[in-house]
């Protein structure tokens, strides 16, 4: 099933239109600092760095509330559309993934927001991303959390991982060198065991009013 592209600078100009500004700025700052961490354990380990943060704000670095929840953290239909369209199917299409284990909290978990077949049936990570693919999203996990259940995420027909975590983390105070060393373990896991590659993400934005 194809999705079609978000008109994504109509949508930036709507939302400054409307006078939002930048909120949730403390823990944005905290997460704009886990993922310069990532982002750098990611180059040590030659693993592939996606910048997920990015699409979900303007150029001024404001997230965009249409792309949340009315909880502003978890995404709505059209941030999993932005998501998918922007960042993951780029990567598949050119690099020829054919299923995919998506690793992960309750962002990645919650793909049910969005509805497929004329609206009538909740999607799942296989309709966004146009291969198979496993949800291995856990509502409320940390990246110790995900260690735990290491060996649970191992799939023989999985050609490539994609990894999110540490929202939760920051959410619990834990430093962020912990949790880019327990990314590391998670991402040097799955790449060893597998032999599979493992693509780090970034820690998306939190939009509050």
């Amino acid at each position: 099933m194809k999705l079609k592209s978000l008109m994504w600078p109509l949508g930036a100009l709507l939302l400054l239109g409307c006078g939002a500004g930048p909120v949730g700025e403390t823990s944005n700052i905290e997460i704009r600092a886990l993922n310069m961490a990532l982002a750098t354990k990611a180059q040590q380990l030659q693993l592939t760095y996606l910048d997920t943060y990015s699409i979900l704000v303007t150029k001024t670095g404001e997230p965009l509330v249409f792309f949340y929840m009315p909880d502003g953290e978890h995404l709505s239909e059209l941030g999993y559309l932005r998501w998918a369209d922007a960042r993951l199917v780029p990567y598949i299409k050119a690099n020829g993934v054919t299923c995919a284990g998506m690793v992960g909290d309750s962002i990645t978990h919650r793909t049910y927001v969005v509805m497929v077949n004329n609206g009538t049936t909740p999607a799942t990570w296989s309709d966004l991303l146009g291969i198979k693919a496993y949800d291995m999203g856990v509502d409320g996990e940390t990246s110790a959390d995900v260690i735990k259940r290491l060996d649970t995420l191992l799939q023989p027909d999985i050609d490539c991982y994609f990894l999110m975590i540490g929202n939760n983390d920051l959410h619990q105070g834990i430093p962020i060198p912990q949790i880019v060393a327990n990314v590391e373990t998670i991402a040097q896991y799955l790449k060893n065991t597998s032999g599979k590659p493992v693509v780090i993400q970034a820690v998306m934005p939190l939009f509050t009013l």
